[in-house]
């Protein structure tokens, strides 16, 4: 694996946030319907508690997790396991980034020059996050459900076509 392989959107920091998100809802996916609590999720990810506190809270902001109602520090998934994507990890990613990026950005120069250029650049934006929106959403985080659950491991390449037939002589 090159360096490049671990780059996403030009950009490591991103790569790592994405795979981070992906990781802890995966984690959830696989323990589906049960929720998970704070230890758990440290003991998996080996992530720092606080870390992980901000990520379940920006989690639930984004409406893919919601807080135990009986449990402190426990949540469960918000919507079907079935229905999350690498998409949903990729936008709460991205709105964390753009959530960072707000209180310090400069002001822009103003001017018609500029503006044609925001213009141009925010279509290019839109066009490049649309496409890269339907791709993710083709990869369902319900993967990690399987490959976690052991359904690979130890099975045949390829299935036996008749290991299901039953046979009758009536």
């Amino acid at each position: 694996m090159n360096g490049m392989d671990q780059v996403f959107l030009g950009s490591g920091v991103l790569y790592d946030r994405v795979c981070l998100i992906t990781e802890v809802l995966g984690r959830f996916v696989s323990s589906a319907p049960r929720p998970l609590d704070l230890a758990q999720l440290e003991r998996h990810t080996g992530r720092p508690a606080k870390e992980l506190l901000r990520l379940c809270a920006m989690l639930c902001r984004e409406g893919l997790l919601s807080a135990h109602h009986d449990q402190p520090r426990c949540w469960q998934l918000a919507c079907e396991a079935s229905r999350l994507t690498l998409e949903d990890a990729f936008r709460c990613a991205m709105n964390e980034q753009a959530a960072r990026a707000r209180p310090g950005r400069a002001k822009a120069q103003e001017g018609a020059p500029r503006r044609e250029v925001d213009m141009l650049v925010m279509q290019a934006t839109m066009d490049i996050n649309q496409s890269i929106f339907k791709h993710l959403r083709q990869f369902s985080l319900d993967r990690l459900k399987v490959s976690a659950a052991g359904m690979f491991g130890g099975r045949r390449a390829v299935p036996d076509p008749w290991a299901h037939a039953r046979l009758s002589f009536t």
